[in-house]
């Protein structure tokens, strides 16, 4: 069962309804859920569109619709404050991450890792390219030590061998959504899982 918050946050998003910061909050949650919470957003959403599809269509006046429209490509600006800060166990030993900000359209997301003591960050490939910015600690990436304000990029389709920190680390990452946040950039079955690619 998921929490009456979260209920209320998908359902606003189904009906598009949630401002930015609202919006961060529900991708970061997403990600976390259980399998079988998520197929319970999914049926959230598949219920709240067949009651949008019930209702017939109507043409709002022209004079409304490109009100609307102005509203919606008007640039926005939001805050994602610390002592909201929600920290989520990316499921890798020692390190969790806090979603800043999602960016569907370039398909990158901005956020925090936070690695304790000894912790690994296995091998992987970028599919999009990726910058870090060590904020605390160190890091071992590709044999070099980053220190706080160091910065690294990778290309799209590089890859990088383990990444590690003897002492701990927090590094702010904008990278690609698949390689971080790969249940919200994967296509979903109606039961909310995964489709294979």
């Amino acid at each position: 069962m998921i929490p009456d918050e979260l209920e209320a946050l998908v359902l606003a998003d189904s009906v598009g309804a949630l401002d930015p910061d609202e919006l961060v909050e529900l991708q970061a949650r997403l990600v976390a859920l259980t399998p079988g919470q998520r197929s319970e957003v999914a049926r959230l959403y598949d219920s709240a569109t067949a009651v949008a599809l019930s209702v017939p269509p109507l043409e709002p006046p022209a004079r409304v619709r490109q009100r609307v429209l102005a509203e919606a490509h008007k640039p926005t600006a939001y805050t994602v404050r610390a002592a909201n800060a929600e920290w989520i166990d990316t499921g890798l030993p020692g390190i969790r991450t806090r979603i800043l900000a999602v960016d569907k359209a370039r398909s990158l997301v901005t956020l925090v890792l936070r690695a304790e003591p000894g912790a690994v960050y296995p091998s992987h490939r970028h599919t999009r390219p990726e910058e870090c910015f060590v904020i605390r600690g160190s890091v071992l990436i590709d044999g070099h030590l980053l220190r706080a304000g160091d910065f690294h990029h990778a290309d799209e389709h590089s890859d990088h061998g383990e990444i590690t920190t003897t002492e701990g680390a927090e590094v702010l990452v904008v990278g690609a959504i698949e390689d971080y946040m790969p249940l919200a950039a994967a296509p979903a079955d109606e039961s909310g899982q995964p489709l294979d690619r």
